[in-house]
């Protein structure tokens, strides 16, 4: 796998992880380096916007600031679930 790709792997478990919560990229990057990767929280944007793009994850506004959290489409439980489980 090429490093974007083991990124949007990372996220899309992480954030299957966590559904229904929502999570921010600065998180999934702090959990990301605890498991021994050394993703930049801007690598986690741009993939994490990537995999919006193709409707498996879904970003909102915080409620307490104007930070972006995400959560997992039910199209990205399905695509997680076909090819990761």
């Amino acid at each position: 796998m090429i490093r974007p790709d083991n990124i949007r792997k990372e996220i899309l478990m992480q954030l299957y992880a966590a559904r229904p919560l929502s999570i921010s990229a600065e998180r999934i990057a702090r959990d990301a380096r605890k498991a021994g990767y050394d993703f930049t929280p801007h690598e986690i944007l741009n993939e994490l916007i990537f995999l919006q793009d193709k409707g498996l994850v879904v970003s909102l506004n915080n409620s307490i600031g104007s930070e972006l959290i995400f959560r997992i489409h039910a199209l990205g439980v399905t695509y997680y679930e076909q090819e990761f489980q």
